[in-house]
């Protein structure tokens, strides 16, 4: 081997050296650079912003925030708060603007630091956690308050357009001709009686069933059930106003009026588009908390 060529090799090692530098935060606490940003650490007060993606040692991803579209982001608090802080913390008082790091821990510690108790049962307490992390951005909170209603304001222009697409393939799929309301709404009605509608102030009671537009499963459904319209999500607030008494139809909920990015904890995940089978039973003026019926 040449001189030249152990020269490169040399070159090669040390700058992955530089690449991969390991770090420990003041409670020891090891994280590794993949990646040095600008160098310019947050101050107190200001938010750190920054993509991750969270794996175990099976290369099994738990979460990530790319495909979600909305980055994650942790405030700095002054330096009073510092000695109390866990150590994947105190981290993000050492990063900069451009960082990209690596952290592992073993998943007791993950969920003792990350989620404040032990690991929940039949989970394997043999696995490592990790996290790859990338900071995008330092901002004050009040860039940060503009930077989150801006970002929200894109990801729904962009889910919009995205779920009536689908809806629209789905339709044609399964050979349904449906009408479209301008909030996005496509609906069949099945049967029309002439009843009363509703209006957002008043009470209905109906009988439903949802499922999810992706796989078809049913997530909840109730023979009989009464409410305050103003109090459900946006999609029926919308839809069941187009019903009178006696009326049925399916409704094909965009996520935007439905659960949104955020889901629903527990069954309704990130963007999902909802079909619910309606009829409206019943039209009041109030709810009765104690019957649980309209009056």
């Amino acid at each position: 081997m040449n001189r030249i060529s152990l020269v490169l090799i040399g070159l090669v090692l040390i700058c992955f050296s530089c690449a991969k530098k390991e770090k420990e935060t003041p409670d020891g606490f090891k994280y590794t650079v993949i990646e040095a940003g600008n160098g310019v650490l947050p101050k107190a007060q200001e938010v750190l912003v920054f993509q991750y993606v969270l794996k175990d040692s099976k290369d099994s991803v738990w979460n990530e925030t790319y495909t979600q579209g909305f980055p994650a982001a942790v405030p700095i608090g002054d330096s009073t708060t510092m000695a109390s802080e866990k150590g994947i913390v105190q981290m993000f008082r050492m990063l900069s603007k451009g960082d990209s790091v690596k952290a592992s821990m073993p998943i007791t510690k993950f969920f003792q630091d990350i989620s404040g108790g032990p690991a929940p049962f039949k989970i394997d307490t043999t696995l490592t956690m990790s996290y790859v992390i990338r900071v995008i951005d330092i901002m004050t909170r009040e860039n940060f308050q503009e930077y989150q209603v801006t970002l929200m304001q894109e990801l729904q222009k962009k889910q919009k357009g995205k779920d009536a697409d689908l809806i629209s393939k789905h339709l044609g799929e399964k050979n349904i001709t449906a009408k479209t309301d301008t909030s996005g709404i496509s609906y069949v009605v099945h049967e029309s009686k002439g009843g009363p509608k509703p209006t957002i102030d008043n009470c209905v009671e109906v009988s439903y069933k949802g499922s999810f537009m992706g796989d078809g499963k049913v997530f909840d459904q109730a023979p009989q059930m009464a409410f305050p319209l103003n109090a459900v999500i946006l999609g029926w607030q919308r839809a069941i106003p187009l019903l009178g008494v006696g009326d049925s139809a399916t409704f094909y909920i965009p996520s935007g009026l439905a659960y949104g990015p955020q889901g629903q904890q527990g069954g309704i995940p990130p963007n999902a588009i909802l079909i619910f089978d309606v009829k409206l039973l019943g039209v009041g003026k109030g709810f009765d908390q104690n019957t649980r019926k309209c009056n």
